[in-house]
C-alpha cells in the first residue's frame, strides 16, 4: 500500500514510528529493505545454506578494480583493468560490473586513488549464476524471505541502472545460451522462420547463426547487446529498424518466471497483457525473461555509405549549412528502409554508416548523391564511401568496425525522438537545427540516430512500444565526455548540464514526443511520459498483477516512483 499526505497525517502512533523509520536509517521489516548489518540480513550460516540449494551458483561479489586499491594493489593486474575499463568484453563477463560507470558511484573504481578503499557501493552484494528454472525460484524464495533487493542482470550492458542495486542479490542470465530455430513457426499474426533464445543470448550470436541459415534477425548495432533483456524490452533500435521496426516488434512470445514463481508463455493468444508489456515496455519490470522466440527475416543484400567532413577551411556557418544538409536528406534515407548513425562536434562531422538494406551500391547512390551535391556547392572537402554486402551479417561487422563502441566513455542522457513532423514544416525545421547547433557548440557530440520504425514497417504490431516511436525520423543523444578522474561533484554537473543545458531545449522543441527509455536520462523531469506516453498506467495495471509484491525495481521503470533509495542505497517505499 502507498500513502498521501493525508494518509500519513491520519496513521496512528505505532505506523507513524514505522513510517519515521524510513527516514531515520533504522528498517521496518514492512518497509524498507533489509541490507548488510542489519539485526535480519542472512547470516553467513544462511548464505551458505542458500549457496548449497543452488548447487554452489552463488558468487560474492569481488570489484573487478579491486586490484587498484589497498590492501589488495597489484601494479600489472590494475594497468590491466585501466586499459580495459571501457571494453563491453570486461564488464559482461563479471557477475556484478557494469558498463555505465556513473551508476557505480565511484565504488571501487580503477581511476580513483590506490589508498582509496574498494567499497561494493551500488554493485550488487551477491549474484547467482543461473542455469536451471529452480535457481530462480530459490533466489526469490530467499529475497523475499529477508526481504533484499532483487536484481536481474546479463551483460551489463544498461545506461538505466536497472543492472546493479546496493545490497542487492541478483541473478545473472549471462549463461543462458540456448538457442532452438523454428523453419514453420505458425501462430494467428505470423507464418515463417523464427528463433527461440534463452536469455543470455546476445545479438551476435544470433546474427552468425541467422547467417548460416540465409536470414537476418533485427537485433542491437552494438552485437554484444543481450537480446531477450532489456533491449527487446525497452524496445531495441538496429540497423534493420526502418525496415521490420523495432526489436519489440519482433517478438511472437516469451518464457517468463514471475516473482510470484510461475513460469508462464507470454504471447498474443497466452497471457496477452504480460506478452504486451514485455513487448516494449521495459526491461527488469514485470517478470524474470527465460526465453524469447522473434521472426527471422530472409536475407539480402546490404549497402552500407558513409561521409566525412571537417570544419577546416569553411566558416563555422558553411559546415553547419553542411550539417543541415544531411539533416534534410533523413527522410529519403529512412523511407527506404534506412537506418543511419552520424556524430558530430562543431570540428568535424562523421556519418559512420548509413545501412541500407535490400539495396546494392547502385540502388543505392542516387540516394546518397544529393547530399554529395550539396556538400560541393558549399565548397566542403569530404571523402565517401559505399560498399555492398552479400548480407546482413558482413554488414553488421562492417558498421561495428567503423564505429568506436567503447563503454561508459559518455555521460549518457537526454535523448529526444524527433518526430517527421520536423521536417514537413521549414519553420520547425530551422528551429530543430538551430536547437541541435546550440547544443552541439555548448560542448555537446551526439549520438544521432536516422530511424522510422512506423507501424507500417513494423507489421502493425499491438504491444507497448512508446507511441512516438512511430512517428519518429530520428532519435538524437547529446552527450558529454565521461572523465576517468573526475571528482562526484564534477560528475554530477556534467550529468546536470546533460539534462538541462542539453535536454531542455529538446523537451521545448518536441513537447508532445518522448525518449528511447534504453539510452535516456535517469533525471528526465518527465519520465513517465517521456518513456511510457499514454501506456503507463495500463503497465502500472500489468505490473501490479504479475509483480505484486514489487520486487522487480528502476528508478524509471514502471513502478519505480514508488520507491527512493535513502542511507547506505537501503530502498525504501515512498
Amino acid at each position: 500500500m502507498y500513502f498521501g499526505l493525508q494518509d500519513v497525517l491520519a496513521l496512528p502512533l505505532a505506523s507513524w514510528i514505522a513510517w519515521l523509520s524510513i527516514f531515520n536509517g533504522t528498517r521496518d521489516s514492512r518497509t524498507c529493505k533489509t541490507i548488510p548489518g542489519d539485526a535480519t540480513w542472512p547470516s553467513d550460516t544462511e548464505w551458505s545454506n542458500f549457496n548449497q540449494s543452488i548447487g554452489g551458483r552463488l558468487i560474492r561479489t569481488t570489484p573487478i578494480a579491486q586490484s587498484c586499491h589497498a590492501p589488495h594493489y597489484d601494479g600489472s593486474k590494475c594497468a590491466h583493468v585501466k586499459a580495459q575499463w571501457h571494453s563491453s568484453a570486461l564488464h559482461s563477463e563479471s557477475s556484478s560490473s557494469m558498463m555505465t560507470p556513473f551508476f557505480a558511484n565511484l565504488s571501487c573504481d580503477p581511476f580513483t586513488r590506490p589508498e582509496d578503499p574498494c567499497v561494493l557501493g551500488t554493485y550488487v552484494q551477491y549474484a547467482v549464476n543461473v542455469s536451471r528454472r529452480v535457481h530462480i525460484y530459490k533466489t526469490l524464495d530467499f529475497v523475499r524471505k529477508h526481504n533484499i533487493r532483487f536484481v536481474v542482470r546479463n551483460t551489463g550492458h544498461d545506461y538505466m541502472g536497472k543492472s546493479t542495486g546496493a545490497n542487492a542479490l541478483a541473478i545473472w542470465t549471462h549463461h543462458l545460451q540456448e538457442t532452438r530455430w523454428i523453419e514453420d513457426f505458425v501462430s494467428p499474426a505470423y507464418r515463417g522462420v523464427a528463433v527461440k533464445a534463452q536469455a543470455g543470448v546476445t545479438a551476435e550470436v544470433l546474427y552468425e547463426q541467422a547467417d548460416r541459415r540465409g536470414y537476418a534477425v533485427v537485433g542491437g548495432g552494438c552485437p554484444t547487446v543481450g537480446m531477450a533483456g532489456g533491449y527487446i524490452q525497452g524496445g531495441g533500435h538496429s540497423l534493420l529498424g526502418s525496415t521490420y521496426g523495432l526489436a519489440a516488434d519482433q517478438t511472437l512470445s516469451f518464457e517468463v518466471i514471475t516473482t510470484q514463481g510461475e513460469f508462464l508463455v507470454a504471447s498474443p493468444t497466452q497471457n496477452h497483457d504480460l506478452y504486451w508489456a514485455l513487448s516494449g515496455g521495459g526491461g527488469g519490470t514485470y517478470g524474470i525473461v527465460w526465453s524469447v522466440t522473434i521472426k527471422a527475416h530472409k536475407d539480402s543484400p546490404v549497402t552500407i555509405a558513409a561521409i566525412e567532413f571537417t570544419s577546416e577551411d569553411v566558416s563555422s556557418d558553411t559546415f553547419w549549412a553542411g550539417i543541415n544538409a544531411y539533416h534534410a536528406s533523413t527522410p529519403s534515407y529512412t523511407a527506404a528502409g534506412g537506418f543511419a548513425v552520424a556524430t558530430y562536434t562543431p570540428a568535424f562531422f562523421r556519418l559512420m554508416g548509413l545501412v541500407l538494406p535490400n539495396l546494392t551500391s547502385p540502388a543505392a547512390a542516387p540516394l546518397v548523391q544529393p547530399l554529395l551535391t550539396r556538400l560541393d556547392e558549399l565548397g566542403i572537402k569530404y571523402t565517401s564511401s559505399l560498399a555492398t554486402h552479400p548480407g546482413f551479417l558482413n554488414a553488421s561487422q562492417d558498421f561495428t568496425s567503423r564505429g568506436d563502441f567503447s563503454v561508459g566513455a559518455w555521460h549518457f542522457g537526454s535523448g529526444r525522438l524527433l518526430p517527421r513532423t520536423l521536417w514537413s514544416d521549414p519553420d520547425a525545421f530551422k528551429r530543430m537545427t538551430r536547437v541541435i547547433r546550440d547544443v552541439i557548440e555548448d560542448g555537446g557530440m551526439t549520438f544521432d540516430v536516422a530511424i522510422s520504425p512506423s507501424l507500417d514497417a513494423a507489421g502493425n504490431p499491438d504491444n507497448a512500444v512508446l507511441p512516438a516511436w512511430r512517428e519518429a525520423e530520428r532519435l538524437f543523444v547529446p552527450m558529454l565526455p565521461w572523465d576517468d578522474y573526475a571528482s562526484w561533484p564534477e560528475i554530477l554537473k556534467a550529468r546536470d548540464k546533460v539534462t538541462w543545458a542539453f535536454g531542455e531545449p529538446l523537451r521545448q522543441l518536441t513537447p508532445d514526443s518522448g525518449a528511447y527509455l534504453n539510452e535516456a536520462d535517469t533525471s528526465e523531469p518527465d519520465w513517465k511520459t517521456a518513456f511510457y506516453g499514454r501506456n503507463y498506467a495500463r503497465l502500472l495495471a500489468i505490473k501490479d498483477h504479475y509483480d505484486p509484491d514489487q520486487l522487480l525495481y528502476g528508478s524509471t521503470a514502471v513502478g519505480g516512483d514508488r520507491w527512493a533509495e535513502v542511507d547506505a542505497g537501503r530502498l525504501c517505499p515512498v
